[in-house]
């Protein structure tokens, strides 16, 4: 059975012409309207030939000549598609649609280079132009407590205080509140401080409990849910938890993009009334009202537009252009000054229009100039806003318009994480061509950063390579997005609004669920290819998993707050067209895949995290299109009494049930890794492989490992693994010449001076075994460092812990190292001495409970490029010498450490001609008799420390 051709080819010549309509000058009216039929058209087109793909994978030759209904429903939806395509085309000649008028410029190439540097320049970029004077000011309003004189009838004098930035969207609030709340200066004035991130659609309880984190630390918000573990949580429980232990901090809070007077009360009730003096509450929003209601005058602040010269600045910088270039071409000089008159000053069009002519020659300039809006000079408004940001929307390559489109699934102010993203580009489809040199994951990392050079996407944080981790998008960029998505009837959004009873004619392609409702029975979700959801689900998991969603492509849960179950995953198999599936990142009670998920044949990415799953099943090497597979468990403590968890059980508990059957099928191993099945080395595409219990797989399955030839990150756990399990792991390891990311570990724990076999794990014999390497984890014991990994010259991050190392004379000369962390008993010596010349490009240090250690010592000409250090929980009785000889030094931490010597550290710092930030948080003396004068004050908590330092993996 073959299917037509002439579909096929239809297919092929409507992705083109949709392609060109993305680039014509003129998209409206009659032929949007066509355009709207074409793309209906090649959807359904696309679900036929995916539907038939799978029959012919699914049935042999016999099963397919037996299965005469399904062949003719095939073939009744081939005449049905001819004759839509033919209608189509009768329908274009009478109307006379197709005169597109192509754009002047083509496609950026998909082959652009982005390096580290630039990355780094954008997330900089509007904080480098004209806000100093704006900062002062801001921060006199934070830092300094006046009794406000002006406090009108109706606000209240108790709680903290309020500060108010008000302005309309596009003015740099967040950027300018931002740029304070980071400043150096105010560590010296709060204990603890929170970044909170309100918006519109904002959930109390998600939001309370995110302060918890940031100002306490996660470990407190752990605490605190383990306590009212088994009882609903309401809001009352956090505010009361926030009250009792602010009343003794003086903090700052800044709640960004405050709505409504509702979500202020809602996060107003936290602050107890007799906070300590000195605390603030600040609060950005583009509600004036709102901001009387909470502040007095004298505590509201309006930023203002950027100064010409500024804005000049920030507007070459975007466009990668200079002063001496505009002084050699007056033509483009000239039209340079009228886009930024007609920009009035406003920080978000001159990005947002700067990274749309970055990709333009400059003789097109002009032309784009006269399609911006003339009022957004002369009354500068949201709407004539929201045009130019439409404008650069317009002018993006066709092969961006669907990755940006997607961002709308997301809520507003969200965090995304890169890597998260680029996985559902690839499986949604929107990344298509692969080359030798790239994988489609690196073409969509590519269209990523070409999405932030156009200031489309907004970077959030950095790794420790100046990759982008995560990013946001400006919430009037989100409202074009979602805007757009809802008219082509992209997305479908299910929010608090939204009425129970909405229906749609049109058929849906995208859910995205913000709000705990139930989808209208009577909608069509036949066609759904993406069902996300966030926060609690709207409806059973289980439910998702019929026939009703036969084309589902990506079911995302991972931002679902839910636990998940065994029943809801029992008719997985039942997806055939799936190809991302990722449960959420909670403990869950899913004991075991079902085995119809070998059904799952185009499957490219499978995360089931934080299971209770001890093995995965043998029909897994069915999944042949599998590029990355994460699957971990949470290893539950040794069951008192297996017949307790019987009774359990047949009561209906769903914890024991799951708790009997993965210490049942894992034989009582507590290993955080999954047993992999045989066959694996099948699943030649697969690219991300964790968490692998080389205790528990076979030799035959840890062998096949070493076939995996496009494996890029590896983690296996090995405690209790045999030699010949190790050995075998040893040599497959070492054919795995794309690897970049290993991590391997044998302890979960500390237990001092008990071998564990790591060194076995690890003990390789090949010269250069990874010559693409460039992250390392290892947790066990070690003593010495591997000799193979100094020859690992692309390393840039390496994670030690539980390895009692003696010295790291292995590792000194590592020509890209950027980040050391030597966790929980990594080091074991009393000297850690930096000698010259050792670590030449280490940016990042932290070191953490090293029992043996006394002493760290710089030496003059070791590590020129260290930046930040944080040491916590050891005993420093000689200190810490030689900070003179780190010449671009810009923080040290140290957190709960005996600390000797702390008068002539601070005194060091106080000369380093680079003024780096000393914070020393619960640091005693290493004699208690010890001069303790210049002691720094404690300014951070632990968690807003860390954070600060970025080191999160």
């Amino acid at each position: 059975m073959r299917f037509p051709w002439f579909i096929s080819d239809e297919l092929r010549m409507m992705q083109a012409f949709l392609r060109a309509a993305d680039g014509a000058r003129e998209n409206t009216g009659v032929l949007k309207a066509y355009l709207e039929l074409i793309r209906d058209l090649a959807y359904d087109i696309e679900d036929s030939l995916e539907e038939f793909m799978v029959f012919i994978k699914h049935k042999s030759l016999v099963q397919q000549l037996l299965s005469l209904r399904a062949r003719h429903r095939i073939a009744v939806q081939i005449r049905t598609l001819k004759l839509r395509v033919q209608e189509v085309s009768q329908r274009n000649t009478r109307y006379n649609l197709i005169k597109l008028t192509p754009s002047i410029s083509s496609d950026v190439t998909l082959d652009m280079e982005l390096t580290r540097n630039l990355t780094a320049l954008y997330v900089e970029e509007t904080q480098l132009f004209g806000l100093d004077k704006q900062k002062e000011k801001l921060m006199d309003l934070i830092a300094n407590p006046k009794v406000p004189v002006d406090m009108e009838p109706g606000i209240s004098k108790s709680g903290p205080r309020v500060v108010s930035v008000v302005g309309m969207g596009g003015l740099g609030k967040t950027t300018l509140t931002k740029k304070v709340y980071d400043s150096k200066d105010l560590g010296d004035i709060f204990e603890i401080r929170a970044w909170i991130a309100v918006s519109q659609s904002f959930d109390p309880k998600e939001l309370l409990k995110e302060m918890i984190k940031q100002l306490f630390g996660a470990h407190s918000l752990k605490e605190f849910l383990e306590e009212h573990q088994g009882q609903v949580l309401e809001v009352k429980h956090l505010t009361n938890y926030l009250r009792g232990r602010l009343l003794e901090r003086k903090y700052l809070v800044v709640l960004d993009d405050v709505w409504t007077l509702e979500a202020w009360n809602c996060m107003s009730i936290a602050f107890p009334e007799n906070s300590k003096d000195g605390s603030c509450v600040v609060l950005t929003s583009r509600n004036h009202k709102l901001a009387e209601l909470c502040s007095p005058p004298s505590q509201i602040y309006q930023p203002e537009i950027l100064e010409e010269k500024d804005a000049r600045s920030l507007f070459l910088k975007k466009t990668n252009k200079s002063s001496g270039d505009l002084d050699k071409d007056d033509r483009t000089k000239g039209i340079v000054e009228k886009i930024l008159n007609k920009c009035g000053g406003l920080p978000l069009a001159i990005v947002t229009i700067g990274g749309l002519l970055a990709s333009k020659d400059t003789r097109e300039w002009e032309n784009l100039y006269n399609q911006l809006p003339s009022e957004l000079a002369t009354n500068p408004s949201l709407e004539a806003l929201r045009r130019v940001v439409h404008l650069s929307y317009n002018h993006l390559p066709s092969h961006l318009k669907p990755c940006f489109l997607n961002l709308s699934i997301f809520p507003e102010d969200f965090e995304i994480e890169r890597k998260h993203l680029v996985d559902r580009w690839v499986a949604e489809g929107f990344v298509t061509i692969a080359t030798n040199r790239r994988t489609l994951e690196e073409v969509a990392e590519s269209f990523f950063y070409e999405l932030i050079s156009r200031s489309m996407i907004q970077p959030a944080k950095l790794d420790a390579l100046g990759n982008v981790k995560t990013c946001r998008v400006h919430d009037i960029v989100h409202d074009i997005a979602v805007s757009i998505s809802s008219q082509d009837n992209h997305v479908f959004l299910v929010e608090e609004h939204t009425s129970s009873t909405t229906t749609s004619k049109e058929s849906i392609r995208h859910i995205s669920c913000f709000a705990n409702r139930k989808l209208n029975i009577g909608m069509d979700l036949s066609c759904v290819r993406s069902f996300t959801v966030f926060g609690e689900p709207l409806e059973p998991i289980a439910s998702l998993c019929s026939s009703k969603f036969k084309m589902l492509r990506v079911l995302d849960l991972k931002n679902a707050g839910f636990r998940a179950g065994q029943q809801d995953i029992r008719n997985i198999g039942l997806l055939l067209h799936l190809k991302y599936l990722h449960f959420p990142n909670v403990v869950s009670d899913m004991y075991s895949l079902p085995r119809c998920i070998g059904n799952l044949q185009a499957l490219q990415t499978l995360d089931i995290q934080k299971s209770s799953f001890s093995a995965l099943p043998t029909n897994m090497s069915k999944l042949q299109n599998l590029r990355r597979l994460r699957c971990s468990r949470v290893p539950e403590s040794p069951p008192s009494s297996t017949l307790h968890l019987l009774n359990r059980a047949s009561h209906g508990d769903r914890n024991a049930t799951a708790i009997l059957h993965m210490t049942l099928s894992s034989c009582w191993s507590f290993s955080s890794g999954i047993k992999v099945p045989k066959g694996v080395g099948s699943l030649k595409r697969l690219q991300i492989l964790e968490k692998v219990d080389i205790k528990r797989t076979s030799r035959k399955a840890i062998k096949e490992l070493g076939e995996l030839t496009q494996l890029r990150k590896l983690v296996v756990r090995g405690k209790g693994a045999s030699k010949k399990k190790c050995s075998a792991f040893c040599v497959a390891v070492q054919k795995l010449s794309s690897l970049r990311s290993l991590n391997v570990g044998t302890k979960s724990t500390y237990e001092e001076g008990k071998a564990d076999g790591l060194d076995m794990l690890v003990s390789f014999t090949s010269p250069l075994p990874f010559p693409s390497l460039e992250r390392l984890k290892l947790k066990g014991l070690l003593q010495e460092m591997p000799t193979w990994v100094g020859k690992c010259v692309s390393l840039v991050k390496i994670d030690l812990k539980y390895c009692e190392l003696k010295e790291l004379e292995a590792v000194t000369e590592l020509p890209n190292l950027m980040q050391l962390r030597l966790y929980h008993m990594a080091y074991g010596a009393e000297k850690l001495v930096f000698h010259k010349h050792a670590f030449p490009e280490l940016r990042i240090l932290q070191l953490t409970h090293s029992a043996a250690l006394r002493e760290v010592t710089f030496e003059e000409g070791s590590s020129p490029n260290m930046e930040k250090i944080r040491i916590e929980d050891c005993s420093l009785t000689s200190g810490i010498n030689g900070i003179k000889h780190l010449p671009k030094l810009k923080e040290i931490y140290t957190v709960e450490c005996i600390l000797a010597k702390q008068d002539v550290l601070q005194e060091e710092v106080d000369k380093h001609m680079n003024r780096p930030v000393l914070q020393m948080l619960s640091c005693e003396p290493a004699n208690p008799e010890e001069e303790t004068e210049g002691k720094v004050e404690v300014t951070e908590s632990i968690s807003e420390a860390g954070q600060s330092l970025q080191l999160q993996s």
